[in-house]
């Protein structure tokens, strides 16, 4: 005589309705975020990268007054003019 526990062994478990299926999407859902997470971590290093060369760029002589200072040479006449 056999026992309950026994009884179901190896190839003769039934058959779960999906569950090869669930198997397979869970792997592929874990596929994705990997994939996902290296692609974030890609784009996140890229703009790390970016930003830190344009910063290097532009350690040259910084003026006040901006990005084109009004030399000495050439004084500044306004547009508007009088009517």
């Amino acid at each position: 005589m056999t026992s309950a526990a026994g009884a179901r062994s190896g190839p003769n478990l039934p058959e779960v309705p999906g569950a090869r299926h669930r198997r397979s999407d869970q792997r592929r859902r874990n596929f994705e975020k990997v994939v996902a997470a290296l692609v974030l971590f890609a784009a996140f290093a890229v703009t790390v990268v970016l930003l830190g060369l344009q910063w290097l760029g532009s350690q040259g002589p910084v003026s006040s007054a901006g990005v084109f200072p009004i030399s000495a040479s050439h004084p500044f006449n306004s547009e508007v003019q009088a009517s």
